[in-house]
C-alpha cells in the first residue's frame, strides 16, 4: 500500500512534534519551581525626617532563594524619576531598606519604590509601594493672641 505524501508530512510532523514535548517536559523550568511573587509590602504614610523602612521580605519564589533584590524610587507625585533622585536608599540591594523621608514643604508628598526580585533561574517580577509623606507642622489655624 502506497503511503499518501500528506499523510507522511503528517506522520513526520506528529512524530516531531511529540518528541519535542516529551523533551521539553522534563528540562521545562516552569514546572520545577513554584511561581515567583514580589511583594514590597502595604502603602503606608509616615512624617517628614524619619527614617523609613521598606520590607520586601514577603516575597515568594523558587524556593526563596532570590538572587537580586533591586529597590528604587520611580516616582515623586506621579511624576518619573531617574537615578532614585531626590532620596538615596540604603540597603537597595537586600529584601529591607531604607531611607529618610524628606521634608515636605505642606501637605504631603507621594513616592512609589519599586521591588524587583530575580531568582536563581533569572525570572522576575515587581511590585510597588507608596509613601506618603506628610509635613509635621500642625494644620490648626494660628488665632489672635
Amino acid at each position: 500500500m502506497r503511503m499518501n505524501k500528506y499523510v507522511y508530512v503528517m506522520l513526520v510532523f506528529a512524530v516531531a512534534f511529540t518528541a519535542m514535548q516529551l523533551l521539553t517536559w522534563s528540562t521545562a523550568e516552569a514546572g520545577k519551581y513554584p511561581r515567583i511573587r514580589a511583594d514590597a509590602g502595604n502603602d503606608f504614610k509616615v512624617f517628614e525626617n524619619q527614617e523609613v523602612k521598606l520590607d520586601g521580605s514577603d516575597s515568594k519564589g523558587g524556593f526563596k532563594k532570590f538572587v537580586d533584590y533591586d529597590w528604587e524610587l520611580v516616582r515623586v507625585n506621579g511624576a518619573k524619576v531617574q537615578n532614585n533622585q531626590p532620596i538615596a536608599i540604603d540597603n537597595d540591594d537586600k529584601p529591607e531598606a531604607s531611607f529618610k523621608a524628606p521634608e515636605v514643604a505642606a501637605g504631603e508628598v507621594t513616592y512609589e519604590f519599586k521591588l524587583k526580585v530575580k531568582d536563581e533561574v533569572d525570572r522576575e517580577d515587581d511590585d510597588i509601594v507608596t509613601v506618603h509623606v506628610m509635613n509635621q507642622q500642625p494644620t490648626v489655624p494660628v488665632g489672635p493672641t
